[in-house]
């Protein structure tokens, strides 16, 4: 367990070198570019930046070209970070942080998009994901910064989002996203009112004043192999929630909705929008199965939980199997207080039982409604993974970042054998190892056949370094370890294309 808090500090530049240093062996075959996204600076002037939401993006890129490895990072130039660079402290309401001035300072703003939370690649553009406006396009190989992006016209909506986590369909190729799109009901006042007056009409009007409140719907985007977007359908929510990923079968685009609401009046500015969330103890966690055919949503109940990540999804004759890291509803304080703080090293999840691990869990969900649980790891995990030509399909393998029940930090990785419950554990101590990713060999067709990347930290030498392991034996260790001279920050998610960078 790293518990010390330099891992938080601000990197020391933007660069652009070749990794002097490499332990262990290369693989012969891995070729590509690895791109991930997250925090690069903790400090803007003389403030600090507390929450991961609120931090700038930075994309990093670890270009292995079959000779050697080439590190390269560049700051989103997103407005935010042009402007408050230039003034020296932050200029825009975050999701956690409000801007200086109080209520009027920020009533009616949405937060800045930092472009901080993944990264995808579109033809010859690497877009900087985040969760609620548009992409920020990107060189893949300068990594510099072209602007924003509605895709070709495709984004629809007043904030045209297009979110930080699409999913793979592998039988076209397609990339499947969502953006939340905030709303007002239309309300005909003169026909709502019509032949009513006095008591009953000042009633009435209370009553429609009540339901006219901010509501998020999803749209639902589908991008081509041609890097084409086109607008697939939209799905409502059941309250004003937080929908950070999504799934994919054949038949449905899968979302959770769970009780952890945002009250719509934070656009106020009374409050930061994560201070304005609250955990509904009597209110259940939704699954929603958008039919990718059209037709209505099915809207299936369940016990409350939380959670952030999808392993995958996938139909099982007329049921839906649906894998995710679960937190408990006692956790939920836990996982507010980790986003909002967590460079501070008090951040918890839970208590120190391991009970309060947050737990991958496979959900089965029958033709119904009836829902099934249990749990596939006895350790705590985040960030799951799998090979990607198995999304939407039953996959053997699970590989993710291991879970601290005490706090929400990566200690090494795990590989977990859904045949046979067995996981394979790597964890270095004094590490953190971020969001692992899973490479197919070339030629290669078996769901294990490949390596797992990631990117560790060690504190006692306050560096980073690329990790590459043998899928299929990650328990013994990485075959090779780029090191760089100096530390990365955590990020949070990444891709691998077998393009290699120029």
């Amino acid at each position: 367990m790293v518990a010390g808090t330099r891992y938080w500090d601000d990197i020391d530049g933007e660069f652009d070198i070749p990794v002097e240093e490499i332990t262990g062996t290369l693989p012969e075959g891995l070729t590509g570019t690895l791109y991930r996204n997250g925090s690069g600076r903790w400090n803007i002037g003389s403030s600090p930046v507390e929450s991961i939401y609120d931090a700038d993006g930075m994309v990093s890129a670890f270009v292995l070209n079959g000779a050697g490895v080439r590190f390269r990072n560049r700051f989103v130039r997103t407005r935010h970070f042009v402007q408050s660079t230039r003034a020296g402290r932050p200029i825009g309401r975050g999701f956690s942080a409000q801007r200086p001035g109080g209520i009027r300072a920020n009533a009616l703003r949405l937060p800045v998009n930092t472009a901080n939370t993944s990264v995808m690649m579109n033809n010859d553009r690497l877009l900087a994901l985040w969760e609620g406006g548009r992409p920020h396009e990107l060189d893949p190989d300068s990594l510099d910064t072209y602007g924003m992006s509605d895709l070709g016209g495709a984004l629809r909506g007043p904030v045209g989002a297009y979110s930080a986590h699409y999913t793979l369909d592998p039988e076209t190729g397609a990339k499947v996203n969502f953006g939340f799109d905030p709303y007002f009901p239309r309300i005909d006042l003169r026909w709502a009112l019509r032949g009513v007056s006095g008591a009953e009409r000042r009633r009435r009007l209370r009553d429609l004043v009540g339901e006219a409140v901010p509501r998020v719907r999803l749209r639902l985007y589908e991008t081509d192999t041609d890097g084409v977007t086109r607008y697939l359908r939209a799905v409502p929510l059941p309250g004003m929630g937080i929908v950070h990923d999504m799934a994919l079968t054949r038949r449905y685009a899968i979302f959770v909705v769970s009780p952890m609401r945002i009250n719509p009046w934070a656009l106020t500015g009374h409050a930061s929008f994560w201070d304005s969330m609250r955990f509904l103890t009597d209110t259940p966690t939704y699954f929603l199965l958008a039919p990718r055919s059209g037709g209505p949503v099915r809207t299936v109940e369940t016990d409350a939980f939380y959670h952030w990540h999808f392993t995958n999804a996938y139909d099982d004759g007329d049921d839906v199997v649906v894998e995710l890291p679960r937190f408990a509803p006692h956790t939920y304080e836990g996982v507010k207080n980790y986003t909002a703080h967590v460079r501070s090293g008090s951040a918890q999840v839970g208590g120190a039982d391991p009970s309060d691990a947050v737990v991958l869990t496979r959900f089965r969900i029958g033709s119904s409604g009836r829902v099934t649980r249990e749990p596939l790891a006895d350790f705590g995990c985040e960030f799951p993974q799998i090979d990607p030509r198995r999304s939407t399909r039953r996959h053997d393998y699970s590989y993710v970042a291991v879970q601290d029940p005490v706090r929400f930090q990566g200690q090494g990785i795990a590989r977990i054998d859904h045949r046979s419950g067995a996981g394979q554990v790597f964890c270095p101590p004094g590490n953190v190892l971020v969001e692992p990713t899973f490479v197919p060999r070339p030629g290669g067709d078996a769901e294990d056949d490949g390596w797992v990347i990631t990117v560790g930290y060690q504190e006692s030498h306050h560096r980073s370094r690329l990790m590459v392991f043998d899928a299929a034996g990650i328990a013994d260790g990485p075959v090779a370890e780029a090191w760089l001279p100096f530390h990365v920050p955590m990020s949070y998610h990444g891709t691998f294309t077998s393009r290699v960078a120029r």
